[in-house]
């Protein structure tokens, strides 16, 4: 978790804004008079103050500022309140999933771990404004009230939709609801970031020494369907010498949404019906993780017909039919300037996935296609290519890293990672050197992306 400080850049500017605001003068006119100097005076008492300047007023804001600024266990303690309702995102988004899949969400944990996540995040919120100093609850009723207003909002969309899941509503209907929950949330989560802000809590900072790289929704182009994948990330510092800094660069590409629509992709990629020759069915298909590698298992049926011809007519004859199961074994690196990589396609510093057949259960002449046969080929291909596609999202570095990064990132190694719950994920190691200046551009890109989403001021 990055460390977090409170900004001095507003004081800094205060102060030196009250020195430019009252200088001692060089030269001070009398009221009403014409041209009296400190020549000879000996002292500053003969110094008029100079006009319509208060030093009350000076220093109002001054102390404002002051009056509202976050202690270090208010630091630490929004930093976990961000991080939970975060965890609250994390929930719904995993209930929402299971929704999409028509599963009985009104039994899931997913259901529950959502209730007790955003009861965390609400609890906390307000335990975390019932310690603002008298102060603090003065100068900050604005954003108090908006943001009190944003959790009765979360509180009406997670009773609607717990109302529904109580009824054991359809997936069609229960979405709706979740979709108003996640807005509900993202409205929540805003204004714990603006009140951050009001008290001037900086959640990224050039002297940090790790950070968390915030997440970022991706679409790929898998055969004929789009797969959304979600990418995330942070970057802990190694070493530091003179202007330049190393990190650990670790990136997390979730390829849940893969893993649920693998049957309807292998279907579009391996199903033929031809009549004369071979048809293939995809039966079943799932893709689990077996952590470093993940094992996709296919169920298939398979027949071999034969046509003949004779008086002019085409007659189909079925020779061989049979059902099998095959299992897929894939890993994943990363190709390096120097690897004699056999598919020259792989590019330096890009991730590559392999496919190699494992258990074959089948007879006869389906066996014979798996083993050393096109059916076999075709099948690694097309799922090292399917698997490939969405796991990229994870080293395209335009999306899934600040701009000040895209150019200075060096890959190390992949895996494929198991999640929890047989959820699928790939994770990608790295290195970075940037330099000083290069930090504190990472930073304030940071800390400029939770501002986009936070919203005007009203």
């Amino acid at each position: 978790m990055s460390r977090s400080g409170v900004s001095v850049s507003a004081i800094a500017v205060l102060i030196l804004g009250f020195v430019m605001l009252c200088p001692v003068p060089a030269n001070a006119q009398r009221h009403g008079g014409g041209g009296s100097t400190l020549a000879g005076s000996g002292s500053l008492s003969g110094i008029s103050r100079p006009t319509g300047l208060d030093e009350k007023d000076s220093l109002k804001d001054f102390h404002e500022v002051l009056a509202l600024q976050a202690t270090s266990a208010q630091i630490a303690e929004f930093q976990t309140l961000v991080k939970t309702t975060a965890a609250a995102q994390a929930a719904l988004q995993s209930l929402r999933q299971q929704l999409h899949q028509e599963t009985a969400a009104s039994q899931s944990p997913a259901a529950d771990a959502l209730d007790k996540a955003l009861e965390n995040a609400r609890n906390g919120t307000r335990k975390f404004q019932e310690g603002f100093s008298a102060a603090q609850k003065s100068g900050l009723k604005d954003i108090s009230k908006r943001l009190a207003k944003s959790d009765s909002d979360l509180d009406q969309e997670d009773k609607k939709l717990d109302q529904s899941l109580a009824a054991k509503a359809a997936s069609a209907e229960l979405l709706p609801h979740a979709e108003s929950l996640d807005k509900a949330l993202t409205d929540f989560y805003n204004q714990q970031l603006a009140l951050g802000r009001e008290i001037s809590i900086s959640l990224a900072s050039g002297q940090d020494l790790s950070f968390m790289l915030p997440q970022v929704k991706s679409t790929v182009r898998v055969s004929s369907q789009t797969i959304p994948v979600v990418v995330s990330g942070r970057l802990m510092q190694t070493a530091a010498q003179g202007g330049q800094r190393n990190f650990k660069l670790e990136l997390s590409a979730d390829l849940s949404e893969l893993q649920q629509n693998i049957f309807e992709l292998l279907r579009t990629q391996l199903e033929t019906t031809e009549t004369c020759g071979q048809r293939v069915t995809i039966r079943q298909a799932t893709l689990t993780p077996a952590t470093p590698a993940s094992v996709l298992i296919v169920w298939l049926h398979f027949e071999r017909w034969m046509c003949t011809r004779a008086f002019g007519q085409q007659t189909a004859n079925e020779l061989a039919e049979g059902n099998g199961k095959v299992e897929v074994k894939l890993t994943a690196a990363i190709n390096h300037a120097n690897d004699k990589n056999k598919n020259d396609q792989a590019k330096p510093n890009t991730l590559t996935v392999t496919a190699t057949l494992g258990r074959i259960d089948a007879t006869g002449m389906l066996e014979e296609s798996l083993r050393s046969g096109a059916l076999g080929e075709v099948l690694r291909d097309q799922v090292a290519q399917s698997v490939l596609s969405a796991a990229r999202a994870a080293t395209d570095f335009k999306i899934a890293l600040p701009p000040v990064l895209q150019n200075s990132a060096n890959l190390e190694s992949a895996r494929f990672q198991d999640v929890g719950v047989g959820g699928l994920s790939v994770e990608v190691d790295g290195q970075i050197e940037i330099s000083n200046e290069q930090v504190d551009q990472l930073a304030n890109q940071l800390n400029q992306t939770l501002s986009a989403h936070a919203p005007a001021p009203q």
